[in-house]
């Protein structure tokens, strides 16, 4: 395992992290999300960002400390096999690559309807499944082709979506068209899917927890993760709450557009905002999706490295990139993209990272004994992370739960056929 972690290359500094950590979770959500949100909750939707951002960040502190204590590669997995042993590590490492491939998925879509505002014709039929494989297949490429160049589209897609969404964020709150804060005070009443919206704001935050997947080519992972993570979470919970409010103060009712950013800057300054709006949503999917191949391809090469699974460990000599499993990767993400929506792939992203949060949350007291690292005080951020990803899974209705379930048994499967031929390698 170590001579195979020696080939890739340690290329990511710290601010680099941060970079990725807000392009990995600022995707759609804050472009498409917001209409969603509304749908589902109302006015009441203009407080879901920052209500749904403080469990969020308790799940980001036990990220942040499970992190300071490895340099390998493998995130999640890497955490819930240290601390509960090889089965729990691969179903957590096999349920956050569906989680990943999912969202690779969902996203791809989601980078078709935002083109189709414009350009209606490329968001069905031939056009659409064009798109779909054409953009996955040049991320791939991109990344098969070496870290340092993945790392670079990452962070020139994370500049081009923050500036015009700070744009837009900036204008919206100068102009304030619309108060939508005195509707926002009344709480849904009975009826309100709040299992679908806690699965929605939870796809918009979530990406954080697949910065570790990647860390055998970051410079100094055990330093600098837990600080990205802290300042890149921080950063993108400022931005949700401001753009909410942004977009609801130029248009009183999401629930008519599927482009809420890009719609709420036409009707600030006219056609040309939304154009400006669009292009940042289409770099912020991009990027998303570039950073959802690396963290993805990286899953599945550590999970390889473990059980020897036969090419998926293979580095190429030249690029020194897991070139096998970013392959499948990305041939994994254009079948579900072709055959899914938008929406119903992001919910069953949701679902499937679950298990990450739970196994890492639940986790960190007994990594502590591995080394000095990051700490958060005593057990009450460990506990309550463990908490929280209970009851996120309490939350699923029964389409969802049934999802988790199958999910987790077909990975148990796969770990009984692969330990049937092959003995881990520990």
């Amino acid at each position: 395992m170590a001579e195979q972690q020696q080939k890739l290359v340690r290329a990511v500094g710290l601010w680099g992290l941060v970079a990725m950590c807000i392009n990995a979770v600022v995707g759609s959500g804050v472009f498409l999300l917001p209409s969603e949100s509304y749908k589902l909750l109302g006015a009441f939707s203009l407080w879901a960002p920052l209500i749904f951002a403080v469990p969020v960040f308790i799940l980001v502190l036990c990220f942040a400390e499970a992190a300071s204590h490895f340099s390998e590669p493998g995130g999640a997995y890497l955490y819930a096999r240290t601390a509960f042993g090889d089965f729990v590590g691969f179903e957590t490492g096999w349920m956050n690559w569906l989680a990943r491939v999912t969202s690779l998925a969902s996203l791809s879509n989601g980078f078709v309807v935002s083109l189709a505002r414009f350009f209606p014709t490329m968001g069905t039929g031939s056009a659409r499944a064009a798109i779909i494989v054409g953009s996955l297949v040049i991320l791939g490429a991109i990344h098969f082709v070496g870290v340092r160049y993945g790392a670079a589209s990452i962070y020139v897609f994370t500049l081009g979506k923050v500036v015009p969404l700070v744009g837009f964020i900036v204008v919206a709150l100068i102009m304030f068209r619309f108060n939508p804060i005195p509707a926002s005070m009344h709480i849904p009443g009975p009826g309100t899917d709040w299992s679908g919206a806690a699965l929605f704001m939870l796809f918009a935050y979530a990406g954080f927890e697949n910065l570790g997947v990647p860390a055998g080519e970051y410079k100094n992972p055990r330093r600098d993760l837990p600080m990205a993570l802290l300042i890149g979470i921080l950063a993108i919970a400022a931005i949700y709450v401001l753009a909410q409010l942004g977009a609801m103060s130029a248009l009183p009712d999401l629930s008519r557009t599927a482009t809420p950013i890009a719609d709420a800057a036409a009707e600030l300054v006219g056609t040309w905002g939304a154009v400006v709006i669009t292009l940042g949503a289409l770099l912020s999917m991009a990027g998303t999706n570039s950073g959802t191949v690396l963290e993805g391809s990286r899953m599945l090469y550590a999970l390889s490295l473990d059980r020897r699974m036969g090419p998926l460990s293979y580095v190429h000599p030249k690029f020194r990139t897991p070139s096998v499993a970013i392959v499948l990767h990305v041939l994994a993400a254009m079948i579900l993209a072709l055959a899914g929506s938008f929406a119903q792939l992001a919910m069953l992203s949701a679902v499937a990272r679950l298990t990450t949060y739970l196994f890492t949350c639940a986790g960190v007291p007994r990594l502590r004994k591995i080394n000095e690292g990051f700490r958060t005080p005593g057990l009450i951020v460990p506990i309550l992370g463990t908490l929280i990803s209970v009851g996120l899974f309490f939350t699923l209705n029964r389409f969802n739960f049934a999802a988790a379930a199958i999910a987790l048994a077909v990975g148990a499967l796969i770990y009984l056929a692969v330990g049937k031929s092959l003995a881990p390698e520990r």
